[in-house]
């Protein structure tokens, strides 16, 4: 599948925030690019039965199937800033809407999130980039996590990252270290590092090596 825009800037907008005639595509060509670190991230999650599960950018949340086939008893939220995505969302869920499993919620970007129920879990796949001031963000976050409560975010080497050509403009790429002192700087405690490779074809048919990394901590 290929990205449905040769505009670089224009698809990095539409990776920021999918909206418009291309929204549906693009939540489909995000998640066909990106499911293996999803996929991973959730295996590095380790449910326990009933958690409550917080996910901040979902995107079309085809992966949902694969979350709760790991823990079938979850409660899950996720937050996203794109209409068009919770749409996506819920047509790709039916079962898990029906079962009333999943709660899909529109949020603007960097907004200091409000709930009346703290999470066991949260975790988050490449939208660190996007946000105006990550510490302060999830700082946020610590404050909904139960005591024991876990930060996952899943992040694309700064390296690779900043050569991009759709994110020349809006992206901001960190080194492990750096996302270390964040979750350090916040409070968070026993934090772990999982290091990844995986190799992308390009619409040119050019393979592109795309090393990641999920740091996890805990309050």
């Amino acid at each position: 599948m290929n990205p449905p825009v040769t505009d670089m800037q224009l698809l990095g907008q539409l990776l920021r925030c999918p909206s418009g005639i291309y929204a549906k595509e693009v939540g489909e060509y995000t998640f066909f690019s990106n499911r293996t670190m999803i996929f991973n991230t959730i295996d590095c999650l380790s449910l326990l039965p009933n958690s409550n599960v917080l996910e901040i950018g979902f995107g079309n949340a085809s992966h949902l199937p694969y979350l709760f086939e790991k823990e079938p008893t979850i409660h899950y939220t996720g937050v996203e800033t794109s209409v068009e995505m919770i749409t996506e969302a819920t047509v790709n869920n039916p079962e898990l809407v029906a079962q009333q499993s999943v709660s899909f919620l529109q949020v603007q970007p960097d907004e200091k999130l409000e709930f009346n129920i703290l999470f066991d879990v949260c975790f988050s796949v490449n939208t660190l980039y996007f946000l105006k001031s990550p510490t302060r963000y999830y700082r946020n976050i610590c404050q909904l996590l139960k005591p024991m409560g876990k930060v996952v975010i899943t992040l694309i080497d700064k390296s690779v990252g900043e050569k991009a050509p759709f994110a020349q403009v809006g992206f901001k790429f960190y080194t492990v270290p750096e996302v270390r002192k964040i979750l350090s700087r916040i409070g968070l405690k026993n934090i772990k590092e999982y290091t990844f490779e995986e190799t992308l074809v390009s619409k040119s048919g050019k393979k592109i090596r795309r090393p990641y990394c999920i740091m996890m901590g805990e309050k």
